[in-house]
């Protein structure tokens, strides 16, 4: 039986496809994202339900860039 592969793994790989709605995906799963939780989680957010962000007056391009600036600190992508 194979065994099975770490989200970590995963985030990476993603990562460095540059497939970073998927990365900001799986990390926004994660329990423990320290410091940068709040603009991980937004980005994700963000690129879920952008039109929402539009009508608080947000960018989610702006939003998105800080989640991907914040799993490149987090996780030194």
């Amino acid at each position: 039986m194979a065994k099975p592969v770490a989200k970590i793994t995963l985030l990476r790989a993603a990562a460095a496809a540059g497939n970073w709605p998927r990365a900001l995906s799986i990390a926004a799963k994660f329990p423990q994202l320290g410091a940068q939780k709040e603009a991980i989680t937004r980005a994700h957010c963000a690129i879920q339900n952008p039109a929402f962000y539009k009508q608080l007056g947000q960018d989610p391009a702006a939003l998105v860039a800080a989640g991907i600036e914040a799993l490149r600190t987090r996780y030194r992508l």
